[in-house]
């Protein structure tokens, strides 16, 4: 069971993070990410339909470790699909006061689960078997995800645990998007804007762009990679055009992938070998 675990959960990953590489914006994003989440989970389930469970322990495990990997991700991607997509427009005012909204519901749910929530936090297993062993009798009476209806798939707890740290993944990023609206406000304003010439080629740069939001460094992770084109564009005076079909065009390279990025870091050791070199 592990195996096939690490390898569905390694695959997962490997789809969500290309997914936040394509993806023009945070929308769009949300959505891919769950479904790919979703058929993760579905393959999780499938699995478990022929699997016979080796001793009670390996039960427990199942529903209090591994599905509140997929169904944990699952939850986060549609919360941030809703809560990006009933965002208002205008103001950061009206977006600020609509995610301290966000985080007083979040608070909300964790006071009314904050048993199981002090349970997971602190590691403890003294009433695992009662969380995280099916029981027919103890059904949910309101499941909140379709395949959390079936009981061979469910125990009373492991879905809450699920959306449990989801809601703390969506926390940390309703949080981020807060400091990035501060960010913007402290952005100092510039009485003459002063513009740069790109002078590598298109790709190099799309490549760059690629790289920048593959990393999360630009708005905590928040940006998307049409929005740091956007910025490149505008600060090095370029029109870099249909920047996803370049970027296939990177993906499907038989060579090297990344020529401009190696290009980059073999520059920059050579320039700290020969200072090194000067140095002695």
């Amino acid at each position: 069971m592990n195996h096939f675990k690490t390898n569905l959960y390694v695959r997962m990953n490997e789809r969500l993070q290309l997914c936040a590489i394509e993806s023009e914006n945070i929308l769009q994003r949300a959505e891919k990410s769950f479904y790919i989440a979703e058929s993760a989970l579905q393959e999780l389930k499938d699995f478990l339909f022929n699997y016979r469970f080796k001793t009670t322990s390996e039960e427990i495990e199942f529903f209090k470790e591994i599905k509140p990997l997929f169904l944990r991700e699952l939850i986060y991607f549609i919360e941030v699909f809703h809560l990006e997509a009933s965002k208002p427009f205008g103001g950061k005012e009206g977006q600020r006061n609509y995610y301290l909204q966000e985080l007083d519901r979040l608070r909300l749910f964790f006071d009314r689960n904050n048993f199981l929530y002090t349970y997971y936090r602190t590691n403890k297993s003294h009433m695992d078997e009662l969380f995280y062993l099916r029981n027919k009798s103890c059904i949910p009476m309101l499941p909140e995800y379709l395949l959390d209806m079936d009981p061979n798939f469910s125990t009373i707890y492991s879905s809450k645990l699920a959306k449990l740290q989801a809601f703390e993944q969506l926390k940390e990023y309703v949080n981020q998007s807060l400091m990035a609206l501060d960010e913007i406000e402290l952005q100092p304003v510039k009485s003459k804007e002063v513009s740069s010439t790109w002078t590598d080629s298109k790709a190099s740069l799309i490549e760059l762009a690629y790289a920048l939001q593959s990393s999360g460094c630009v708005n905590f992770g928040k940006a998307d990679v049409k929005h740091i084109i956007t910025n490149l564009e505008r600060m090095f005076n370029i029109q870099l055009g249909n920047f996803y079909r370049v970027y296939q065009g990177m993906r499907i390279r038989k060579k090297n992938r990344t020529v401009f990025l190696d290009v980059l870091k073999e520059r920059l050791e050579k320039r700290m070998d020969d200072a090194d070199m000067s140095f002695y």
